[in-house]
C-alpha cells in the first residue's frame, strides 16, 4: 500500500509537487516543468497522466510514490531511486526493460494462475465439505428424530409396564387386606364359641354340682 504521507517531488526542478507523471520519461512533473516539457521539440507528443491514475500508481514505488527506475536483482523487485540509497545499497540492479518487465509479467501470471488454481481447488474443497456438512447434518437430524421416537416408545412401554405393576400391586395389597380381615373375623367367631362353649360347660359343671347336692340331701333326709 502507498505511504499517505509521501510527498511527490517534481523531478525536473526538485521544488515544486509532481502531480503529472511522462509515461515517456518515466517522470514526475509539477505544472510548469510539464508545460516546458510540452514545449520541446523532442516530447511534445509526450503523454501525461495524473499522479493519482491507477496506471501510474502501479509505475510508483509503494513506499516512496516514486517512479521504478531500476530492477533489483538481489531482491528481485522494482525499485525507485530513493530505494538505492535507503535498502538496496551494493545490491545488484539492472535496467527496467521490455525484456524485464515482459519477465515479471510471465512470473507474475504463473503465479496468478497457480494461485487461481489453487483457489478453485480450494473453493471445491470447500463446496464439498458444506456438502458433507449439510448431508451429515441431515442424516444425524434423522438419527435424533428416531432416538427421540424410540425414547417416546421405550417411555410409553416402560410407563405401562410401572403402571400394570402398580395395580397388580394394589389389587394384591388389597386382596391380601381382605384376607387379612377374613382371618382376624375367623378367629374373633372361633374365640366367642369357645367363650360360649366354656360358658356353657361352667353351666353345665354348676347344674352337675347342685344336682349331686340335692341327691346327696335327698338321701339324708330318706336315712332319716
Amino acid at each position: 500500500m502507498m505511504a499517505q504521507s509521501a510527498i511527490r517531488t517534481c523531478e525536473i526542478c526538485n521544488q515544486a509537487t509532481g502531480i503529472d507523471y511522462c509515461q515517456e520519461c518515466q517522470q514526475l512533473f509539477c505544472d510548469n516543468c510539464k508545460l516546458m516539457h510540452l514545449r520541446m521539440k523532442l516530447s511534445r507528443n509526450h503523454t501525461f497522466k495524473d499522479v493519482d491514475h491507477p496506471e501510474v500508481k502501479l509505475a510508483l514505488c509503494e513506499e516512496h510514490e516514486w517512479p521504478y527506475i531500476l530492477f533489483c536483482e538481489t531482491c528481485n523487485s522494482l525499485i525507485c531511486k530513493k530505494c538505492v540509497i535507503k535498502n538496496h545499497k551494493s545490491h545488484k540492479f539492472e535496467d527496467i526493460t521490455v525484456e524485464k518487465i515482459s519477465k515479471q509479467q510471465k512470473i507474475v501470471s504463473e503465479q496468478l494462475e497457480r494461485f487461481s488454481k489453487g483457489i478453485k481447488e480450494e473453493q471445491c474443497k470447500v463446496s464439498v465439505v458444506k456438502g458433507n456438512m449439510q448431508n451429515h447434518g441431515n442424516h444425524y437430524e434423522k438419527i435424533r428424530e428416531a432416538i427421540s421416537c424410540r425414547g417416546k416408545t421405550i417411555k410409553s412401554y416402560v410407563d405401562e409396564i410401572v403402571d400394570s405393576l402398580s395395580r397388580k400391586i394394589l389389587e394384591t395389597e388389597h386382596k391380601q387386606q381382605q384376607e387379612g380381615n377374613a382371618y382376624i373375623d375367623a378367629i374373633q367367631k372361633v374365640n366367642k364359641t369357645i367363650d360360649e362353649l366354656k360358658l356353657k360347660q361352667r353351666k353345665i359343671t354348676k347344674r352337675k354340682k347342685w344336682r349331686c347336692a340335692i341327691e346327696i340331701i335327698a338321701k339324708i333326709s330318706k336315712g332319716q
